[in-house]
């Protein structure tokens, strides 16, 4: 092996390690929770914490990589259009069993700063929609996600 493969090698892995891996279900759920944080039009603390949480739980990143991930998504947030391009990533990258634990974080989400805007309540919506979801079963979904905030709020 060169001197030259070596370097490489060395300077890949270290690059490796602070980028998040780049699955495409991961970046669909990155992007989808970063489009609910910004769809009211304001971004607190709780939401920012809240996001890196669910990254770092759903998706096995360390809260650094889940960072650099959110980073990335801002970044590129003005190429994706929430309405279709979304919901085609979900529908590519996230298996159909995964969808509702998808929207139920969506929704936990959008309540980290205490109340659901009703813009992000509307893009979830709609996306579940474009997914299929009844109204009935989104319904549940949100009721379902908003009663494990308020469980682990009282235990946590």
């Amino acid at each position: 092996m060169s001197l030259i493969t070596r370097l490489r090698d060395l300077f890949h892995h270290s690059a490796a390690a602070h980028q998040p891996p780049a699955d495409d279900e991961t970046l669909t759920v990155a992007i989808l929770l970063t489009l609910v944080v910004h769809a009211d039009g304001r971004v607190v603390e709780a939401e920012e914490d809240g996001l890196r949480t669910l990254l770092t739980a759903r998706c096995g990143l360390t809260p650094e990589q889940a960072s650099n991930l959110i980073g990335r998504v801002r970044e590129a947030g003005d190429a994706v259009n929430p309405a279709t391009t979304m919901v085609d990533r979900i529908v590519h990258d996230v298996p159909p069993e995964e969808r509702p634990r998808l929207l139920s974080m969506a929704y936990r989400i959008a309540a980290a700063d205490g109340s659901i805007h009703e813009f992000e309540d509307d893009l979830i919506w709609r996306t579940g929609r474009l997914l299929g979801f009844s109204d009935s079963d989104l319904a549940i979904i949100k009721a379902e996600a908003l009663e494990a905030l308020v469980t682990f709020e009282v235990r946590g």
